[in-house]
C-alpha cells in the first residue's frame, strides 16, 4: 500500500500530456491513451524515484490504471463544466503563464551555451578569491551571558581543556556534543567581526575575551591554520555552469526591460 501511494504521488508530478502517436494502451469512453504516454509515465517516475523503482511489467500496469483513472476524472470535470469556471480559468492561465516564463528561461540558456572558456575563466575568478586567504580549524563554546563567558574563560586560563567545557557548559547543542568542533572555516566568508576574532587567536590558544553575537557569548580555540585553496573545477564546474546560465537568464530579462514602455 505505501509503495502505491508513493507511486501515485510521483505520478501526479511526472505525468504531462502527449499526443497520440503510438498505439493506444486504453480506450477511455471513446478516448485513447497511447503507448508513448504510458512510456513518458512511466520513465519520469522511475527517475524520480530516486532510484527505489524499476521499469517492469507490474509497475506498467500499474500506471495504465492511474492513466485510465486520470482520463475517466478528466472526462468527469470536463462534463461538469468544471473547465469552464473562474477558479479554473484562472489556475489555467497562471500555469500557462509559469509555463512560459520556464520556457523563455530555457530559450535564454539554449541560444547562450555556456563555453568550455567562459567556464575556465569563471574558475580562475573563483581561485582568485582564495589568494593570501586562511582557514582556520576551530572549537567554540557558547554560553548565555558575559559573566558566563569570563568564567569559563578564567578556567580556561587555569588550564581546563577547551573540549572538556564545551562539552559541559555550551548552549550550542551541535557543536557542543563534539567538544565545540566547528570545523575548518575560511576567514574570507565569514562575518567580519567573528573573522577578526579568529585571526586575533594564534593556533592553539583561545579567545582573549568573549564575542557576542545573536546566540550569546562565544569563545574560541583554534587549533591550526592554513591557506584556503579553491575547490578542484570538475567539484565546482556545475555550479559555475548554473551561475553562468543564470547570468544569461538575467541578462536577456535586463534586455527585456530595456526595450519595455514600464510606467
Amino acid at each position: 500500500m505505501k509503495k502505491s501511494l508513493t507511486i501515485a504521488a510521483l505520478l501526479l508530478a511526472a505525468l504531462g500530456s502527449t499526443p497520440s502517436l503510438a498505439a493506444p494502451v486504453a480506450t477511455v469512453n471513446g478516448s485513447a491513451i497511447d503507448s508513448s504516454t504510458l512510456d513518458q509515465a512511466v520513465k519520469q517516475l522511475i527517475g524520480n524515484s530516486g532510484g527505489q523503482l524499476k521499469d517492469s511489467p507490474a509497475l506498467r500496469e500499474e500506471v495504465r490504471q492511474r492513466l485510465i483513472n486520470r482520463e475517466l476524472i478528466v472526462q468527469a470535470a470536463t462534463k461538469a463544466g468544471l473547465d469552464k469556471k473562474p477558479e479554473f480559468q484562472q489556475q489555467l492561465a497562471e500555469a500557462r503563464t509559469e509555463l512560459l516564463q520556464q520556457a523563455f528561461f530555457q530559450q535564454s540558456v539554449n541560444t547562450n551555451p555556456v563555453s568550455d572558456s567562459a567556464l575556465k575563466a569563471a574558475y580562475q575568478q573563483y581561485s582568485e578569491r582564495f589568494n593570501g586567504v586562511k582557514e582556520v580549524k576551530v572549537r567554540q563554546i557558547i554560553v548565555n551571558s558575559e559573566a558566563d563567558a569570563n568564567s569559563v574563560l578564567a578556567e580556561l586560563k587555569k588550564g581546563a581543556k577547551f573540549e572538556t567545557l564545551a562539552a559541559s557548559k555550551s548552549i550550542h547543542q551541535p557543536s557542543r556534543e563534539r567538544g565545540g568542533d566547528l570545523g575548518w572555516g575560511n576567514l574570507a566568508s565569514m562575518e567580519p567581526p567573528l573573522a577578526a576574532a579568529l585571526q586575533a587567536i594564534p593556533k592553539g590558544k583561545f579567545s582573549a575575551q568573549p564575542l557576542r553575537s545573536g546566540l550569546g557569548w562565544h569563545l574560541f580555540k583554534v587549533e591550526d591554520i592554513r591557506d584556503a585553496k579553491p575547490l578542484p573545477f570538475e567539484t565546482v564546474k556545475p555550479q559555475i555552469a548554473r551561475d553562468l546560465q543564470d547570468k544569461a537568464i538575467s541578462d536577456a530579462i535586463g534586455e527585456l526591460r530595456q526595450k519595455a514602455n514600464i510606467q
